[in-house]
């Protein structure tokens, strides 16, 4: 599956689950022998970098404030951060006592007694300050809540103004909402794009786009909460549809990200619009920085989604529990979630602070737009999506068929059956029914 160039987000992966969730074998609750930071003065933090604030972490290595003799330092982990947090839980060694996940959080329930129930720390008495279902996505299907809300990754459209104005296509974020509010809408507009403005854009850059954003756009995905597949019902295939229609219109650039030829065809008009998530605002900059001024940004066809966002979690072997989550609470607050985005473009799972001036800044590579003015009511909206800690095993065939239809000219019926019947297989080696 593949990610926009140049974002933090490709170093953990495209999808939200993982094959090997219940690698660690592990049950009960052990001791903090474990800990990293067995005989030290500090709390120790793993994270990616560009998970997390280094000003607020260098704060809390000399001392949390608010919390009298409370140290926290920041260890970067660099390669495969999500094997290195496996390898220490299954070893009872060296684990931290907190550990930063990305947004395939659910990857972990399979062992979630390896992490504390946070809920039992006091995190009820901060719930409302956050958005509901990022709260929710953190909790297990027994109840246990192991993950902490850290940023969000809310979605929209970004279009390009100046090529909808010469196809003679609205132009305005509002008026492109309406004209885009169904994906069949969408692929309507980009039947117009592509026959009257003069460089015959594409619509997208590929089709697994359309279909991943619609699919999240449903609170359901593979594999349900009982672990059984339901990869084959209709929120899958009307998504699978959405993107074939793209390719069989003719709609979609067929690059791949992070390629020469998809930087030469964002920057050079060749594609008119993007279905992603507030992370990629820095990247589309680097890619394509002489289009400043031309891109604007609306509602994503048939509403708000996310991708994207992380978690953290404290480990059993914490050696101060309390103290732990007082440090969550102080660096996932909302104050210091608006100086993480300012810093360092973390959008805030907050959304008390969407409303403040340091969010509202006028952005010119997109007219002067607010980007908080969409991503902001996208995050509030979001659904509520349940990932299975097999998500990816499921998903990663199909994406694979979806590209296999695209570059390829593989019969999408063909494609499908192959797809599912590869997600089917490779879900039965996990206990998946």
């Amino acid at each position: 599956m593949p990610n926009p160039p140049l974002s933090r987000r490709r170093l953990l992966g495209a999808s939200l689950g993982g094959a090997g969730a219940a690698l660690l074998g592990l049950s009960g609750c052990g001791s903090t022998d474990g800990s990293v930071s067995a005989g030290t003065d500090h709390l120790s933090i793993w994270y990616w970098n560009g998970a997390l604030s280094d000003k607020l972490l260098a704060t809390a290595a000399r001392g949390v404030p608010g919390v009298p003799g409370l140290k926290v330092k920041g260890s970067p982990i660099a390669g495969d951060y999500k094997s290195r947090i496996r390898t220490s839980l299954a070893a009872r060694a060296y684990v931290p006592d907190l550990a930063a996940a990305n947004s395939d959080v659910s990857v972990f329930f399979p062992d979630e007694q390896e992490f504390l129930d946070l809920r039992e720390l006091g995190a009820s008495t901060v719930e409302d300050q956050y958005l509901d279902w990022k709260w929710k996505s953190g909790i297990s299907p027994t109840g246990r809540m192991i993950g902490f809300p850290l940023d969000a990754g809310p979605t929209a459209l970004y279009y390009r103004r100046d090529l909808f104005e010469k196809a003679g296509l609205p132009t305005e974020p509002e008026d492109v909402a309406e004209a885009t509010s169904t994906w069949e809408k969408y692929l309507e507009v980009g039947k117009q794009l592509k026959a009257k403005a003069p460089t015959h854009p594409y619509l997208i850059s590929q089709i697994s786009y359309v279909f991943r954003m619609a699919l999240y756009q449903s609170p359901k995905q593979f594999v349900d909460v009982d672990n059984r597949f339901i990869g084959d019902q209709a929120h899958v295939k009307r998504a699978w549809d959405l993107a074939v229609e793209t390719y069989r219109q003719g709609l979609s650039a067929r690059v791949l990200d992070a390629t020469p030829d998809y930087n030469s065809a964002v920057s050079g008009g060749r594609v008119a619009t993007m279905t992603t998530a507030v992370w990629y605002l820095a990247g589309l900059k680097q890619v394509a920085p002489k289009t400043s001024g031309a891109w604007r940004l609306t509602s994503l066809p048939d509403g708000p989604t996310n991708y994207g966002g992380s978690y953290v979690t404290i480990t059993r072997y914490c050696r101060d529990p309390e103290g732990a989550f007082a440090f969550l609470k102080w660096l996932l607050g909302p104050d210091n979630q608006l100086k993480a985005y300012r810093e360092m473009a973390l959008f805030p799972t907050t959304p008390s602070v969407y409303s403040r001036p340091a969010m509202r800044e006028p952005d010119p590579f997109f007219g002067g737009q607010a980007p908080v003015d969409v991503f902001g009511p996208a995050a509030e909206k979001a659904p509520v999506i349940y990932f299975s800690p097999y998500e990816n095993t499921a998903n990663t065939p199909v994406f694979q068929e979806l590209t296999n239809v695209e570059t390829l000219g593989k019969n999408p019926d063909k494609a499908w059956r192959d797809a599912m019947n590869a997600a089917e297989s490779a879900l039965s080696q996990w206990g998946v029914s």
